[in-house]
């Protein structure tokens, strides 16, 4: 029979880079200057360093959990089936969201160059297609996610080397804005603003231990390849702020995409669209994974994780969860109207939020008390960053959550039911494979 390819630590490095590397950097720059002006730099050192310990906390449980899941097998295994199904269901809306975050990524790019584009009935239009070409499968999304890992790292390198001579010292003289208010945020709330938006730049990270299973020797290779991948990833964020605030300086505050901005003072007006091109291409690539790998996860919590209703876990005549499917879709639609691209990054840094908490009380009841604590206390001055709206629709779908959670369980005949039929036909399949063989 033949074994399915392990990830190497080269490949877990660039699936990595290419899981956190996203729209952040490129479209929120400018408001982090815009809140916190040269001190965004500090706060991207900061919340940098914040994941970096978090980033240790999920490596700490990854090695007494090496099986699929991440944050949520962390909760069950650690607290309990509660627990597991709230921080389950967390992380699929944490794909959801990064779903409806990327679409008003690649839309915002867009009125770059498209300023009358209707973003709204594009956004529902691109979902809705997504999910109708997930549902027959698809075998393009490797290739595709390479491809997109090559236009993102290409991207990079091009603003890096050629934007670098832009860069003037003057643009760093600005007033020290922890102590100075400005016309938005400013002082220390503006820094705590800005804070807080970056960690929307590493929420990435998360995503990489549940795929534990795909990869060689998870216990000693996960938590490797993810410190590297932080610090990578927190250099090429301070590099790539550094550049555009040099460049452009007051300026940064008044584009949509900073860096296609900078870009085209080197090579001309052609310079805004080709770079806006390039971003949405490299976001689009997001999009498609993220719209093909997020119902899985909600299906997965059916299948090995009985945490949902077995419905949700059944697959169609083409190998792909139909409810999940439907209702990723659904849940993305809704999402991506509740609001801008600002708010929906705030608002996937909430749910990561609840994966970075209950991660390190994971790691306190484990006895691995300093990570442990030091991600707590981070996780929970995230709380003081989200604007109002996010924190009410947040707080109000881990409400919602607790609600169900309680229908769910109701589900628990069926579920036994599901598994007993399940674990027959493995071993038929078993029996029939001896045969052959």
């Amino acid at each position: 029979m033949k074994e399915n390819k392990l990830l190497s630590p080269a490949a877990i490095f660039l699936l990595g880079v290419n899981s956190i590397i996203g729209s952040g950097i490129f479209l929120l720059s400018g408001k982090i200057y815009e809140d916190a002006g040269i001190w965004s730099l500090l706060a991207i050192l900061c919340a940098g360093l914040s994941i970096f310990v978090i980033a240790f906390a999920y490596a700490n449980m990854s090695k007494i959990y090496s099986k699929n899941g991440g944050a949520f097998v962390y909760a069950k295994e650690t607290f309990g089936r509660f627990q597991g199904f709230i921080v389950g269901m967390v992380t699929w809306l944490l794909g959801t969201v990064t779903l409806a975050t990327e679409v008003s990524a690649l839309l915002t790019a867009m009125k770059m160059i498209l300023p009358n584009l209707n973003s709204l009935l594009i956004g529902i239009i691109i979902i809705l297609a997504l999910g109708i070409i997930s549902y027959f499968g698809s075998s393009i999304i490797a290739g595709l996610d390479n491809l997109t890992s090559f236009v993102k790292i290409v991207l990079v390198l091009v603003f890096i080397f050629t934007c670098l001579w832009l860069v003037r010292g003057l643009n760093f003289s600005s007033p020290n804005l922890l102590t100075a208010s400005s016309a938005n945020l400013g002082g220390f709330k503006g820094f705590l603003s800005a804070y807080g938006t970056v960690f929307f730049f590493f929420t990435g990270f998360s995503f990489l231990p549940v795929n534990a299973e795909k990869m060689k020797n998870p216990a000693k290779n996960l938590p490797k390849m993810m410190s590297l991948v932080m610090l990578t990833c927190l250099a090429v964020y301070l590099i790539i702020q550094t550049i555009t605030i040099g460049a452009l300086g007051p300026e940064l505050t008044k584009t949509l995409v900073p860096a296609a901005t900078a870009f085209s003072k080197i090579v001309g007006s052609i310079g805004i669209p080709l770079f806006v091109v390039g971003i949405c291409f490299s976001i689009f690539g997001v999009i498609v994974a993220t719209t093909f790998n997020t119902p899985t996860i909600l299906a997965s919590l059916a299948q090995a994780h009985e945490d949902v209703p077995m419905f949700v876990s059944k697959n169609n005549r083409f190998g792909t969860p139909t409810w999940a499917i439907i209702l990723t879709t659904v849940c993305g639609i809704a999402l991506f109207l509740s609001g801008n691209y600002v708010f929906l990054s705030g608002l996937t840094v909430f749910m990561s939020f609840v994966q970075y908490l209950s991660t390190g009380l994971a790691n306190i009841k484990k006895k691995f008390l300093l990570i442990g604590i030091g991600s707590v206390l981070f996780s929970l001055v995230l709380l003081t960053s989200f604007t109002l709206s996010v924190l009410i629709l947040g707080l109000g779908i881990l409400i919602l959550l607790v609600m169900i959670y309680f229908v769910v369980k109701l589900d628990d005949d069926e579920r036994e039911k599901w598994l007993k039929e399940h674990q027959e036909k493995s071993k038929g399949a078993d029996v029939n494979t001896v045969k052959r063989l």
